[in-house]
């Protein structure tokens, strides 16, 4: 009866079961199976066999554990959140899992209903035993709506508060709601979240995505009025656990942002074209909410500033839906970090004149980590942590104790790693921070490619391509440098090489969860993990990555090789000016490749704090299921650190086809 009702409801009552703002709540084992059934986690011919397991004479036999893992076999990710026995919204299929068999066995903490929502709310029921008395929700309000009869779902009489209430939502079914809802969906955060940034004048255009679990929208508050990009961080909005006053590397993400207001406002005039604008900024505090991540405090900070928005298609996107060739990226990457290298890192230069490694890297990984640590103890402890080797997919490598002892032990290594000087950086050249807002020139290229025009046509076409031709502008600065920050700062131009993260990196795969990850303990405490990424997913099909890296492999030696690895070195020997003998690129920066693959190892190191899962609620769980993201891309950072490691030890002499100087004149010169 429970799925009729609700199958009828989604066809007379829409306003009232839209996705993004309905929970489903039962209190009997029957009612759970219901809920489990209309979020589409489960099959009804799974429930019909769970309960004949169960029930039948033969089923009394079973365990309920042996029952309900069976039955776990068909469970997939929830549509629509289910509330635990107390009272929190589940949706994966290892939860749900755990909570069919604590109500299996009759496990309810009280006899009241849990809801654990921070959120005032209407309960629609068929139980007419359920009463006020019955459901814990203090401090919120919430009211009971009856169904009394099944036709009350689509009568239509205005005296029926289901009808009252229809009407009301009506409203949420616009298109600027869908918005709020979809991102609230991606986000797992509630809708009442999200409008609480949007005054009641202002339509939503659209909701990015981004790292540092910061909000950014498009806003618009008439059709005459430009858009604008309002972007929110907040410890209200934050899962790890970050020291409100840290300071560097340590900057919680709501005081980045008064440092990327400051950054904006101070760049050089010809650069400032190339940047958004900054329009209005707010700093303030407010009541913590419960359950998110100030618990402990009665007030969270956050900064919201408002800024120009820049037309145009963000490169991460752009790859993602344009079908284009790993030739044509690779021609955006080079065109990308030319333009950084002779219009953003040519500003502030500075020679460095003291170690900056300690500082820069080393120290940031730790803090970092143990930032994971607080936040996720049971994934990110001692069994990840604290080995001496850690197993990746069959690879044996140092894990990041040993990886930092050794780096710090040796001074012709912090020699050839240490940068030659610092200048101005964007920062965080993610790609989806970097947008282009002329993609034809690349388009025409790839159009070539797929008529099989000549070779020399269309590297004629991708000679022409440049920064302007593409209108390329950037997002998003990291506006933190070496004990410097805002308008100030300076770091390692090293840095703005990230574009090959989303890449050869895997990054845009781990981002978008298209991976599955195990994780084992072996007899010697050595951690076994085993990532793969899923199969023929839109990056595999676009970067084409071989991970040649991983094995060693000479690019331009394997003919099947026709992915990103296959032109990293036409790129960066180009951007390098590397057959140029009298190259004041070589010569400001000799190891480039080591410290290029060093910096990666450190990118991906430091990064895991950002990318935590959080519940409905603002709580983490601390479990690899849940947390898989933050710990494979440790992992890729430990790979990176090691390749780093072993050119500084001489068992490679190329990387990705780019040829390593012999590794005797490195050391004699650090000497």
């Amino acid at each position: 009866m429970q799925i009729l009702v609700f199958e009828l409801m989604k066809v007379h009552r829409p306003g009232l079961v839209r996705d993004g703002n309905i929970y489903l709540a039962a209190h009997d084992f029957i009612g759970w199976l219901a809920c489990m059934v209309i979020s589409e986690a489960i099959s009804f011919e799974c429930v019909t066999q769970l309960c004949h397991d169960y029930y039948s004479t033969l089923g009394r036999k079973i365990s309920p554990w042996v029952v309900v893992k069976r039955f776990a076999g068909g469970l997939t990710t929830a549509r629509i959140p289910v509330l635990s026995v107390c009272g929190r919204p589940l949706i994966t299929n290892r939860d749900l899992e755990a909570n069919t068999y604590r109500i299996l066995l009759g496990d309810f903490p009280t006899q009241h209903m849990q809801v654990e929502l921070d959120c005032h709310l209407s309960i629609i029921t068929q139980d007419e035993m359920l009463s006020d008395l019955l459901i814990g929700k203090s401090p919120y309000q919430f009211d009971i709506i009856l169904i009394n009869a099944i036709q009350d779902v689509w009568r239509h009489n205005p005296k029926l508060i289901l009808e009252q209430r229809e009407r009301d939502a009506q409203i949420y079914l616009t298109d600027e709601y869908r918005q709020v809802s979809d991102y609230a969906i991606r986000r797992n955060l509630q809708c009442s979240t999200i409008n609480a940034y949007i005054e009641v004048d202002e339509v939503p255009i659209r909701f990015c995505s981004g790292g540092s679990e910061s909000m950014t929208m498009l806003i618009q508050r008439s059709p005459e009025e430009p858009v604008i990009v309002r972007k929110i961080l907040s410890e209200a909005l934050t899962t790890a656990k970050w020291n409100s006053d840290g300071r560097g590397v340590m900057l919680p993400p709501f005081a980045k942002a008064a440092r990327q207001v400051d950054y904006l406002r101070g760049l050089p005039e010809h650069i400032k074209y190339f940047f958004p604008q900054v329009y209005s900024v707010i700093e303030r505090e407010i009541l913590a909410p419960t359950g998110r991540g100030c618990v402990g405090k009665v007030t969270c900070k956050e900064v919201i500033y408002e800024m120009s928005f820049i037309e145009g298609e963000e490169v991460s996107q752009f790859v993602q839906h344009s079908n284009i060739s790993p030739l044509v990226i690779s021609k955006l990457y080079e065109v990308i970090l030319t333009f950084l290298r002779d219009n953003v890192h040519s500003e502030n230069r500075q020679a460095v004149t003291s170690k900056t490694l300690d500082v820069s890297y080393f120290k940031k990984i730790e803090e970092r980590l143990m930032l994971c640590r607080n936040t996720a103890p049971q994934c990110f402890g001692p069994n990840l942590l604290d080995s001496e080797k850690i197993v990746i997919n069959g690879n044996e490598y140092f894990n990041i104790k040993s990886l930092l002892h050794i780096f710090r032990s040796h001074p012709e290594y912090l020699y050839v790693l240490e940068p030659r000087y610092h200048s101005l950086v964007m920062g965080d050249t993610n790609t989806e921070n970097i947008k282009i807002g002329n993609i034809l020139p690349l388009l025409e290229v790839q159009d070539l490619i797929d008529h099989n025009r000549s070779g020399e046509e269309i590297s004629r076409a991708l000679a022409v391509i440049n920064a302007k031709d593409i209108q390329l502008r950037f997002l998003d600065p990291r506006a933190i440098g070496f004990q410097s920050d805002g308008a100030n700062s300076r770091d390692d131009y090293m840095y703005d090489n990230k574009p090959w993260h989303n890449s050869i990196g895997h990054y845009d795969e781990y981002h978008n969860d298209l991976f599955t990850l195990t994780i084992n303990i072996n007899a010697q405490k050595i951690p076994i993990i085993d990532i793969r990424f899923s199969e023929n997913n839109v990056y595999q099909r676009a970067y084409g990555i071989a991970d040649c890296a991983m094995d060693d492999i000479n690019p331009l030696n394997d003919p099947t090789n026709i992915g990103m690895e296959k032109y990293f070195s036409h790129v960066m020997n180009a951007l390098y000016d590397n057959t140029n003998p009298d190259s004041i690129y070589l010569r400001d920066d000799p190891y480039w490749l080591v410290r290029f693959v060093f910096m990666m190892g450190t990118h991906f190191a430091a990064m895991p704090p950002f990318h935590f899962i959080s519940e409905f609620d603002g709580t983490i769980k601390d479990s690899i299921d849940t947390q898989s993201r933050p710990v494979a891309i440790y992992c890729e950072g430990i790979k990176w650190l090691n390749w780093a490691l072993e050119i500084l030890q001489g068992k490679r002499d190329h990387f990705l086809g780019v040829n390593v100087p012999p590794i005797k004149t490195i050391v004699e010169e650090a000497i």
